[in-house]
Order: C-alpha cells, then structure tokens, then sequence
C-alpha cells in the first residue's frame, strides 16, 4: 500500500523553515509541533497562550512547554523574552557542574491589575539533547533523575522537560535529589508545567535554599501554609478561586497568634454572618480582640460576642464595678462593625 497527498490541498499552503524538519522534527514534542503549525498558518499575528489552548484543545500549562521549546531554539520569540540567537555552530559541551555565583537573576514584579507577584528569571544557555546525554553520562545522579521524573509526572519526558530538569543541576547547580524534590512538591501541588518548576528552583536560589535540609524546610513550610489556606477558605465557604496576597498575610497572621483552630473557623462564620460576606478584615478584628482579652475556647469566644455575661468582675471591667450592663458597650460595638464591613 502507498500513500499520497491530495493535490487539491495545494489551494492554499503556508511556508514551513526547512530547520523545523532537519533539525527539530525527532525531538519536539507533539504538542510543540501542533503549536508551531497552528503559529505559522497565521504569520505575523501576536497570539497568545489562552488563544492557542483553545485551538488546539489542550492545557495552557501544555501550550506554555510547547511554546518554549521553540523559544529556546530561536524559532518563537515573545514580549518578555526574545528568541534565543540560532548557533551557526553547535555549541560546546556544557560542563557537569556551574559555580553557584552563575545561578540566574531573579526578578520579581507585580501585575498592575490584579496584584499579582510575577517571577521571571534571565534567560539561561540552551542545552540540546546531545548534551543532555552527555551530561547523563558523565554524571548518572542526573540520568537517574530524569528516569524518576517521569514517574513523578507519570508520562515520558518531553524534550523541553529534560532540558529543564538538566538544567536545574548543570546550570543552577542544585543536586538532582534537590531537584527531585522539589519536582515532587509542585506535582503534588497541581503544578506540572516545567516552567512553574524552573521559577521555583530560582527563586529558591535567590533565597538562599539550595541544600537537602533548606528545600525539606521549606517544604515543609509551604505545605503547611497551604494547609492553613485551604481550612480557612473552606471555613469562609471560598470556591472556584484560590486567595489572594493580602488574605494569605491574615490566614498567616491568624495562625501565628496561637488560638484554637476553632475560633478561626468562628471568627469567619461570624463575619459572614454578621457582614453578608467573606470579610478577612472583620474576621481579623475579632481574632486580635480575643487574643488581647485572652479568650481561647469556643464558650468564651461566645460569651464575649454575647457581651461579656459571663466574664469575671475586675479592676479592667468597669461596666461590672459600676453595676452597669457590659452587653450595652457590645452591642454598639458589634453595630459598628456591622456599618464598617457590610458597605
């Protein structure tokens, strides 16, 4: 049996570079290839990645892969980072291991219109797949790697994949069991794109987080906080979003103070209660009351929203001493902060 192509397809044609064949058609991946195919029928035209998964039907973290392997080779260029020079030569090989001091510059911005802390790291030298092995070779700590990679991510490594993982040992100069682990902590937090990896890995290193223990700490840390994130914005009924800079600093402030867990999920049942919202403020103002007047079970946290009933006399209560109602000055209060959290 033969095959052919339809002549009647030659109707309209678009020019594809002969390098993308020579040069790349054995190692980029498929999704690279559907990327670049999809790019070239539309020459000239700024797309980005929403547009592109939504062509093709695949995930924007996928596309964002796909995307940079082309990058990388000088083919693709974007508005923060330019197409890598195309070598008139192959480069030569990269050494096993690079001073610490040659780890990338990290930068962070933020998004002027949602706030959000952006990384970005300096583009770095591109490694082929040849120095890949080569480096496997000499060093099988990092073939080692790449083989559990890919059972950490559960498919076969791309091309670009690799090159990363290489890279954060080569380049970087983290130990492959560093980098292991810190693959593993962002699989295990629904980050599978290498370049949510890579950026990690960076500013790590700007932090000084380099070795065994420092990443575990860290680790460690993140999970932690991520824990506490996800029971409050469950305590505050928040779906379908994760939270932002500012409620992240009160869910760390608030488990900071020391206070039962159960008053953190009162606080925040009692500020949509009493505001008709998720108010991290209001929530706030009554976790730092309780703190100051020492409150640390349930039945004292109620007694206090109550207004006190059944809180001993002393000098500081000068409602009690003057045989006045303490539930009045609560009772103002509470309205107060019903007028200032519910507009």
């Amino acid at each position: 049996m033969s095959y052919m192509i339809d002549s009647g397809i030659w109707s309209s044609v678009f020019a594809v570079p002969t390098s993308v064949v020579d040069d790349h058609i054995r190692m980029c991946s498929p999704n690279s290839l559907k990327v670049l195919l999809l790019m070239l029928r539309h020459p000239g035209v700024p797309v980005d990645t929403e547009w592109l998964s939504a062509q093709l039907h695949i995930l924007p973290a996928e596309v964002t892969d796909a995307l940079d392997h082309w990058i990388r080779a000088g083919i693709i260029s974007d508005s923060d980072r330019p197409a890598a020079p195309v070598p008139a030569r192959p480069a030569p090989p990269i050494q096993a291991a690079v001073p610490a001091a040659a780890a990338p510059v990290v930068s962070e911005q933020k998004n002027a219109e949602t706030g959000q802390r952006l990384v970005t790291i300096s583009a770095r030298p591109k490694i082929s797949q040849e120095d890949i092995a080569a480096l496997s070779n000499a060093n099988p700590t990092i073939g080692q790697l790449l083989q559990e990679a890919q059972l950490v991510l559960g498919a076969p490594l791309t091309p670009v994949e690799s090159e990363i993982l290489t890279a954060l040992c080569s380049y970087y100069g983290l130990h492959p069991d560093v980098v292991l682990m810190l693959l593993q902590y962002c699989v295990s937090t629904g980050h599978k794109s290498m370049n949510f990896v890579e950026k990690t890995a960076a500013s790590w290193i700007e932090q000084g987080i380099t070795t065994h223990e420092q990443v575990e700490q860290e680790i460690v840390r993140l999970t932690r906080d991520n824990e506490n994130e996800t029971k409050i914005a469950k305590a505050f009924q928040i779906h379908g979003r994760g939270l932002t800079s500012k409620e992240k600093e009160y869910v760390a402030r608030w488990f900071a103070l020391g206070l039962d867990e159960k008053l953190l999920f009162l606080a925040c049942e009692r500020s949509i209660e009493n505001t008709g919202k998720t108010s991290f403020a209001y929530a706030d103002k009554l976790l730092t009351s309780w703190k100051s007047k020492g409150v640390s079970t349930i039945k004292a946290a109620l007694d206090d929203m109550k207004g006190g009933a059944s809180r001993p006399s002393g000098p500081q209560n000068k409602s009690a001493q003057t045989g006045g109602d303490s539930s009045i000055d609560m009772s103002r209060l509470h309205e107060m902060l019903h007028r200032e959290f519910r507009d």
